[in-house]
């Protein structure tokens, strides 16, 4: 038995351990009784054992179980009124339909991957027969079209909408910052358009559900043993780790397209299919020389089977490399995880050409956990000479990929010419617990490829940049910068216009190595496909070297 005070942690407290000699003594008396939206009923405290944990768990389940027992019927009419209620808004209400359309998009993949995350969850998807027009907007046959006349409409309007978050204040007090992610526009986080239509959808127009993925149309036109294809939305990656492992010559060019050499026809229309490439075929590039000082626009970037690494800090947990691994893996990167003792270890270019530090604090990173109840092979961090070993890693060539607050140890271990300015803000200057913010992104740049000139990215309190002038051998590049005006697209931000102008992503040139800072979350919960390409760009470019071709 022990007495707990609620502010063993902010939510109400957490039991201290037992040891054999019997309970530890009293927590002092709480301190954290304020009342707020997350912690409505502060408990003050008093006697409280493990039987009282069960005990609550055994009421809440028995009371659950019982209520809908006992009021079945009442609970079964509810609901169907609820959802008749829904349908009959959707004949009149402010939004009659919701249009995903297959043209004007920076990828339409992603579009088919958008209907088909909504049609999982229940939402009825249907494709347009033929092309019509609605509020003096013309769209394609094919187009994606989901009726408000359906039970789940609120949730597809919920989920694809911008969000606006209200609001709250108490007795005229400043207003009182969210708790948690306040925007999950699915649409904008693929990158993907969508229309909220308001007019009656015509009577003519006929549809027809869509069941499972759709497909994208994807073929191989014109005759030759060289291939090329647009890269373009994140999909493009899942077939360039293919041909990379099939031993095919792949190489970019300035114009963002993949160029495929040593593979057979097939092959490439088997991927085609599978991937919606629109592939041609012609006489191959010849390469003739390192680039050089040759202009840009003559040059491939001769890409290979990128060796990666991520880092995984063995206690504390890390949210942001566990979904950076899953994310990486639905694309079929080859991926090896290592710890604090792999960091450790010297010639880690040699093992290596990308390795990614995922969103954690420096001192984390570094330090680690040391308490004794942690095993020894399992405590500490990277520590100093893990640290040198990272540095030694980029002198060598090594592509060193830092995501969230783990952009502030290469900040401050590295002669990097970079500012974190969110570093230096309080609470009450800058917050946003989770936005999705406009981005304008330097498509030109080798890192964009693949990437819209002006698209979304999901926003956690994490870095944004001031570039800084360093040494000549040092070129810091800003990929992606928030805009001058108008940054949230949806969710709520407090200090946004500390953020206008600032970079997002920064690409810093070693030579021969590279850091990439990301002060966004490119890989944000597996959801961010807009941003997916800059992430898979800078493990690509760690592994290049430039040539020039000829015709």
């Amino acid at each position: 038995v022990v007495t707990l005070g609620p502010d063993a942690n902010s939510g109400g407290g957490a039991l201290p351990s037992y040891s054999d000699a019997g309970p530890l003594p009293s927590l002092p008396p709480p301190t954290d009784i304020l009342s707020r939206t997350e912690y409505p009923r502060p408990w003050l405290g008093g006697h409280w054992t493990l039987r009282d944990i069960v005990d609550y768990e055994l009421i809440t389940t028995m009371g659950l179980l019982e209520t809908s027992a006992d009021r079945r019927e009442a609970i079964l009419r509810q609901i169907y009124e609820v959802n008749r209620q829904t349908i009959e808004d959707g004949r009149r209400g402010d939004v009659t339909a919701i249009v995903v359309p297959i043209e004007n998009q920076q990828d339409p993949r992603e579009a088919a991957h958008l209907v088909d995350r909504l049609e999982v969850a229940g939402v009825e998807v249907y494709r347009a027969d033929a092309p019509f027009e609605m509020e003096g907007q013309r769209y394609a046959a094919g187009g994606f079209v989901i009726p408000m006349t359906q039970v789940f409409a609120r949730y597809a309007k919920d989920l694809l909408e911008k969000q606006t978050y209200p609001e709250v204040r108490r007795g005229g007090a400043t207003a009182e910052p969210p708790y948690d992610v306040t925007a999950w526009s699915l649409g904008m986080q693929f990158g993907v358009r969508v229309d909220f239509l308001r007019a009656p959808l015509p009577s003519s127009l006929r549809l027809t559900r869509v069941k499972g993925l759709p497909k994208t149309p994807g073929r191989v036109v014109g005759a030759g043993s060289s291939f090329a294809f647009a890269y373009k939305g994140p999909d493009t990656a899942i077939a360039v780790n293919r041909l990379l492992r099939d031993g095919a010559t792949v190489t970019l060019d300035a114009t963002s397209a993949v160029h495929v050499t040593n593979v057979g026809r097939d092959r490439i229309e088997s991927l085609a299919r599978d991937f919606g490439l629109l592939a041609t075929a012609a006489a191959p590039l010849v390469s003739v020389a390192s680039a050089g000082d040759r202009p840009a626009s003559e040059r491939v970037l001769a890409i290979h089977a990128p060796r990666l690494a991520l880092y995984s800090p063995w206690t504390g947990g890390n949210i942001d490399e566990g979904w950076t691994r899953w994310v990486l893996e639905q694309y079929e990167f080859s991926v090896t995880t290592v710890h604090n003792a792999d960091l450790r270890t010297s010639n880690l270019r040699q093992r290596f050409d990308t390795i990614i530090i995922p969103d954690q604090s420096p001192r984390d990173i570094l330090d680690g956990f040391s308490a004794p109840t942690i095993r020894p092979e399992y405590r500490g961090g990277i520590g100093d000479v893990g640290m040198e070993n990272l540095q030694q890693f980029v002198a060598a060539g090594g592509t060193l990929v830092m995501l969230g607050a783990a952009s502030d140890l290469a900040i401050d271990r590295l002669p990097i010419p970079v500012r974190d300015v969110k570093r230096s803000l309080r609470r009450d200057e800058h917050f946003a617990p989770g936005a999705i913010l406009r981005l304008k992104v330097d498509t030109s740049h080798s890192l964009a490829y693949g990437t819209a000139a002006e698209t979304y990215g999901f926003y956690n309190n994490s870095p944004f940049f001031a570039l800084l002038d360093g040494f000549p051998a040092l070129k810091a590049t800003a990929i992606a910068r928030y805009p001058e005006q108008d940054v949230v697209a949806s969710g709520w931000l407090k200090g946004e216009e500390i953020m206008a102008g600032r970079a997002a992503v920064v690409s810093i040139e070693m030579h021969p190595g590279r850091v990439v800072l990301f002060g966004l979350r490119p890989q944000h919960r597996g959801q961010t496909h807009a941003t997916f390409p800059m992430l898979f760009n800078a493990i690509y470019l760690s592994t290049i070297e430039n040539v020039l071709t000829s015709n």
